[in-house]
């Protein structure tokens, strides 16, 4: 779910040395922006990019970040959705929308809720 729609939209760097990526020449000092979520949709990465599929197989999801710049956080943010959802969902098993509006962050960099109206049903 989170190679679907992660919660962390970009990030910047800044261009330490001359690179050439995708025929486009960067150059120290420039800023730029790596769109992750969009790299999780990328389709020279993953066949049928936009479709929801929880097992399927390919390059690891980006949410977190890689390597030197991963979010400190991930373990925790893992544990959340091995644990909190589950008991959620086992609490109230009846929870749905509620059909309210839904409010999201306004932010590039972070994606999140303000609101998310629900409600529980026998």
């Amino acid at each position: 779910m989170l190679r679907y729609d992660g919660p962390n939209g970009a990030q910047v760097r800044i261009v330490q040395q001359e690179y050439q990526l995708h025929g486009k020449r960067l150059q120290p000092g420039e800023r730029v922006f790596i769109l992750l979520n969009a790299a999780n949709r990328d389709p020279r990465a993953y066949q049928d990019p936009d479709r929801v599929d929880i097992a399927r197989n390919g390059p690891p999801h980006l949410a977190f970040g890689f390597g030197l710049h991963i979010c400190l956080g991930f373990p925790l943010a893992r544990l959340e959705g091995q644990i909190a959802l589950p008991a959620v969902l086992g609490r109230w098993p009846g929870i749905a929308l509620a059909g309210g509006r839904l409010e999201w962050l306004n932010s590039m960099v972070f994606r999140g809720m303000k609101a998310m109206p629900v409600r529980v049903r026998n």
